[in-house]
């Protein structure tokens, strides 16, 4: 078994980084896979942290936990895993497993949207522009929105859009809020239809 579990930790590799354990569940039984992946954590895999920490949040293998999925992400988060630090963020932001704390759960945003986790951003942006786990930071939201935007993300590039039509974060300029509500708007994004009738960007 220990010569099996070894000959597996090697062949992580063939997993993306970005796998939150599916691809082992689908090999292995659901039981087996969250035996394989416990064993690893215990000897201090981020990946597989983070995978078990998944695993407790949609009760795959195990009975749902937020607690232990709290847990076993916060461990993977602390090893700079991206997605483990998104979804420690959402746990903080919901109360899941814990009491509801936005302050740490813009910490671990920030964290994760400063190691390119494109989800991250958005939620960053937002809690920069509403004043949630912080202080109300427009530039900081809008620099956050275009990160965001830039990653093809329809509802960043509606806000970027109407960012520059309100001039907050940013300089007024309604060229440039029409060129991002217009991609937003394509893409079938509704806040962007509003908003290409409320500002009348046509027009510009």
């Amino acid at each position: 078994m220990k010569k099996f579990i070894w000959i597996l930790s090697l062949s992580l590799s063939l997993f993306s980084y970005n796998d939150d354990g599916s691809s082992l569940y689908k090999t292995f039984s659901n039981q087996k896979a969250y035996r394989i992946l416990l064993d690893l954590a215990k000897k201090d895999d981020a990946w597989a942290m983070y995978a078990l920490g998944v695993s407790y949040m949609k009760g795959r293998g195990v009975k749902q936990d937020f607690k232990k999925a709290l847990f076993w992400l916060k461990k993977a988060a602390l090893k700079n895993n991206p997605n483990a630090q998104f979804l420690l963020a959402n746990l903080y932001f919901e109360g899941k497993g814990t009491l509801k704390d936005l302050s740490k759960a813009y910490k671990w945003y920030e964290k994760a949207a400063k190691n390119k986790n494109k989800e991250a951003m958005y939620k960053l942006a937002l809690m920069s522009l509403e004043g949630k786990g912080c202080k109300k930071d427009y530039k900081k939201a809008f620099e956050w929105f275009l990160k965001s935007a830039k990653n093809k993300n329809v509802k960043a590039q509606t806000k970027i859009g109407l960012m520059y039509a309100a001039g907050l974060g940013v300089k007024k300029d309604m060229k440039k809020a029409k060129e991002w509500i217009k991609k937003a708007y394509e893409s079938g994004d509704e806040e962007a239809k509003k908003a290409w009738e409320i500002f009348k960007l046509w027009k510009y």
